[in-house]
């Protein structure tokens, strides 16, 4: 049975018969998904120092970020479910209040149009 293998600079899956296997003289071998891995690798950089690598996806913390909102989002949908009738008094009082103060400007403007 073909075996998935993982790149060893980026951290992609490698499907079977693609990606290259560098085997060096003392026997280890290191597989590439793509020559841009295998390329940065003969350059000289550092996977974690890559933002598109995953292991520099998850040193620049992008990752905890985004887990942490879709779990903040995960939870507001339940709650949305659970709390689905709107607060109809609060809304009331609102209107109330702005219909209060919007009454006394208009006194205090027919009071300075009489005088």
């Amino acid at each position: 049975m073909p075996q998935t293998r993982e790149c060893d600079y980026c951290g992609a899956d490698i499907e079977p018969g693609t990606g290259t296997m560098l085997v060096r003289n003392d026997g280890t071998t290191i597989h590439f998904c793509s020559s841009k891995c295998e390329n940065n690798a003969d350059l000289g950089r550092e996977a974690r120092n890559l933002g598109w690598t995953e292991s520099g996806y998850n040193a620049s913390g992008e990752k905890q970020a985004e887990d942490e909102a879709a779990t903040e989002a995960a939870d507001a949908d339940e709650n949305d479910d659970v709390d689905a009738a709107p607060d109809l008094e609060a809304a009331e009082e609102d209107v109330e209040t702005a219909d209060d103060e919007g009454d006394e400007d208009d006194e205090e403007e027919a009071e300075e149009a009489e005088a």
